[in-house]
């Protein structure tokens, strides 16, 4: 049976997924997809689980693959195992490890895994007692899925108590964290059971502002290889982080299989880990699949049977740009037309918050799409597309970071 993959979504990271299949030949469809994404292939909505399983089976879609975290968070694979539909994205039980930051906290502390220092408190006393054992700038993250937006990181002890309390007012508890002074890294894996295989690297760009200045956002853009990546810091991050987090999961008989991003902090050459996420990220996933040499399903195949081959990954870099909506991530605007066209030779565009009219594309979220591109070099990347953007007909209601892969140059200088 020719393989026949659904794609469980709507953003940016699905409309890339998408596309990746279709551009190796396989038969996709999303679901509920968007207007950006109906343009490559079939896209349906459905009501609740049972009514995806049904139109899965209807449809005869071989395999599942869970975009976002929210269908993760809700049980989706196991509902769909239940149902006997094969499915690429982890349990609700191992989607713990991102979607419960204090059972995250805990699993890495259990099994000795480097983590910044931390303390659970799930409430206002507590949190206004145990601040008082940091030292600024101070870390609070929420428990819960926000959207990417569930950190906070700043100096002011009055501000993060007030960002924490208000954090527990829809989250059963908050992380406060030792803050790590270094450099991240996103760090993808694909696990099925004892197997893995590394997935690539990115470097995403959370806060709204050059300079990593601003709120964090859901990304802001993202770079694919990461100079900072050396063989000597893979090395330590498959030894000291994967093959414990593997061990782990073992141990406490948790199976897992999908996708695990884990963001890390470089701090003096060590990793540490700072976060998980049991999904690709967006932005880093356009940077990935651009660079993507292996078919995505070749790599699911050779996980299942623990072939030990290689993903392998084009020559050059891929980089990309996120436009979002003047007032992102609070306050969004929504009042204008976006006219996309004219893209560079190579370039790609992936929309996670638009829909489309007769004419134009509409917003419909903060993030509206990114501008993507592969090239011989980072530089080449950047002259691809900033001047593009630059010349968007409704700049003035967009923003956007002008540094993207800026913080690259440095470990290539140091490498030449």
């Amino acid at each position: 049976m020719s393989p026949k993959i659904l794609i469980l979504g709507s953003g940016g990271r699905e409309h890339a997924l998408c596309w990746h299949l279709k551009k190796t030949n396989i038969a996709v469809e999303c679901a509920p997809g968007s207007d950006a994404i109906a343009e490559l292939c079939p896209t349906w909505n459905f009501k609740d689980f049972e009514d995806l399983s049904q139109k899965i089976k209807d449809k005869k879609i071989t395999e599942v693959i869970v975009g976002p975290e929210k269908y993760l968070a809700e049980g989706v694979s196991d509902f769909l195992i239940q149902k006997k539909i094969k499915v690429f994205g982890p349990t609700k039980t191992a989607a713990l490890l991102e979607t419960d930051k204090a059972f995250a906290k805990s699993f890495l502390f259990k099994h000795k895994i480097p983590t910044a220092r931390s303390v659970t408190a799930e409430t206002a006393k507590e949190l206004t007692t145990e601040i008082k054992k940091f030292l600024p700038p101070y870390v609070i993250k929420a428990s819960g899925l926000a959207a990417g937006k569930g950190v906070w990181i700043g100096s002011n002890q009055k501000d993060a108590i007030a960002f924490g309390s208000e954090m527990l007012k829809e989250h059963a508890s908050l992380v406060l964290e030792e803050f790590l002074k270094g450099e991240e890294l996103s760090y993808f894996v694909l696990i099925d059971g004892k197997h893995h295989k590394f997935f690539g690297a990115a470097q995403d760009h959370k806060r709204l502002l050059e300079n990593d200045e601003g709120p964090n956002t859901g990304g802001m853009g993202a770079y694919s290889p990461v100079p900072l990546l050396n063989p000597q810091l893979q090395t330590k991050i498959e030894k000291k982080i994967i093959q414990p987090v593997l061990k782990g999961l073992e141990k406490d008989s948790i199976f897992y299989r999908g996708f695990l991003f884990v963001g890390i902090m470089v701090v003096a050459d060590e990793p540490y880990v700072l976060e998980f996420n049991c999904r690709l990220g967006d932005p880093e996933t356009q940077a990935l699949l651009l660079r993507l040499k292996t078919p995505l399903t070749e790599i699911l195949s050779q996980l299942e049977s623990g072939s030990e081959k290689r993903v392998e990954f084009l020559p050059g870099v891929s980089l990309n740009v996120v436009i979002a909506a003047k007032g992102y991530p609070e306050n969004p605007g929504k009042d204008f037309e976006l006219v996309i066209d004219r893209v560079p030779k190579e370039c790609f565009v992936f929309h996670s918050g638009t829909k489309r009219t007769q004419k134009n594309w509409l917003p419909n979220g903060g993030r509206l799409f990114s501008i993507n591109t592969i090239q011989n070099s980072l530089i080449d990347c950047q002259n691809a597309i900033y001047p593009w953007i630059a010349e968007l007909p409704f700049l003035k209601k967009v923003t956007y970071r002008k540094d993207i892969g800026v913080k690259a140059y440095r470990h290539l200088r140091a490498l030449n």
